[in-house]
């Protein structure tokens, strides 16, 4: 019997100046704990973000690709204190690292929570504290996930943290926070979106509404992008790009991720491949594998799929991963991208050779 749900339980609030309104969402008394980034703080948009909270707070100031044990440090120095609410202002590292401090502030069994959650596998509490996610990115869609990603350095490992407690309660979709992002970053978050997006479509545990949105998605990104290209301040696509990232969250929060990001880890990880280039570098051959083998869970007409592949064509992110890593790294890390819970999901049965002739097919494209 074929069947499906959905459950996706964030508030979403979306427009040009939708940051004033952040008092509506958060406690009359209490302290705020912010989670943001040394370039946020330094750009203004911190400051313009506290101008509308009538709270006090604290910074904690997040890195890119949050590592385990920097959070669990912050949380042993600062556990006696209370925090009401967690505000995450930033990307997905920042907005992932706000679902990990929320879930630890609201526990007090562990001394190293994210220690005991992702090393000795203990479970996760069943609440967290609530979070209001304010991206500054158009790309990982982490603002209405369950998901956070969490890395191991210790032990060179990627660790996801996944619970319905880790879904934010409000997620306040402003492009004024996108307006200084560099075309560069700018590329990689929608790149992000764009693979979350075509993940869904070749998904086995793709729903109607996961298709729905994932499909939305690509459509937004392949219109919106090109004009931020020629005009950085394009306030009306920067604003389409982030309801593209929301989208294709709302799909992966669904059906979980696929291929492509079971072999973007261990690029990440070992050769600093941005994440938004890690996860689509690789999208093209496995959208060709698609094609060839009919094998999209929804019909799509023959212009979407060139559309696709044209906008791929268009960025070439097959080719700015080689500054990262040869086409031999790549290959030496099949173990690491083989993942069962991610390559799993894929609509294909693929084999680790299979996956080596997906990193080949990729180097070849010019």
């Amino acid at each position: 019997m074929i069947g499906w749900n959905h459950y996706n339980p964030v508030e979403i609030h979306a427009g040009l100046d939708c940051r004033k309104e952040i008092g509506y969402f958060l406690p009359n008394a209490g302290t705020a704990l912010i989670v943001t980034t040394k370039g946020i703080q330094e750009r203004g948009q911190l400051a313009e973000l506290t101008r509308y909270l009538p709270l006090p707070y604290e910074v904690f100031t997040a890195e890119p690709e949050p590592d385990l044990d920097k959070l669990d440090t912050f949380y042993q120095q600062n556990k006696q204190k209370v925090f009401h609410i967690i505000i995450a202002l930033g990307g997905g590292s920042v907005i992932d690292s706000a679902k990990a401090l929320s879930c630890a502030f609201m526990q007090t069994e562990h001394e190293k929570p994210l220690h005991a959650w992702l090393r000795e596998k203990k479970p996760l509490p069943a609440s967290a504290l609530p979070l209001i996610a304010i991206p500054t990115t158009a790309g990982t869609g982490s603002e209405v996930t369950s998901f956070a990603t969490i890395w191991d350095r210790q032990n060179m490992k990627k660790c996801s943290l996944s619970a319905r407690a880790c879904y934010p309660k409000v997620a306040l979709l402003d492009p004024y926070f996108t307006k200084t992002l560099p075309w560069k970053q700018t590329v990689y978050s929608a790149l992000d979106s764009f693979s979350h997006a075509l993940e869904s479509l070749w998904n086995k545990h793709a729903t109607p509404i996961s298709l729905f949105y994932a499909k939305r998605s690509l459509q937004i990104v392949m219109n919106s992008l090109h004009y931020i290209e020629h005009d950085p301040y394009d306030m009306k696509n920067r604003y389409h790009l982030q309801e593209a990232a929301m989208a294709a969250g709302v799909a992966i929060s669904q059906n979980h991720s696929s291929i492509s990001h079971s072999i973007s880890y261990p690029l990440t990880l070992h050769y600093q491949a941005p994440h938004g280039l890690a996860c689509s570098a690789f999208l093209l051959p496995i959208l060709e594998l698609v094609i060839k083998n009919n094998a999209f869970v929804l019909p799509l007409g023959e212009d979407f799929i060139n559309g696709m592949h044209e906008f791929l064509t268009r960025y070439k992110p097959y080719i700015l991963i080689r500054k990262h890593c040869s086409l031999e790294e790549a290959q030496s890390k099949i173990d690491e991208m083989f993942t069962p819970e991610r390559a799993g999901t894929f609509v294909l049965n693929l084999s680790k050779e299979d996956v080596l002739a997906i990193l080949k097919r990729g180097y070849e494209l010019q």
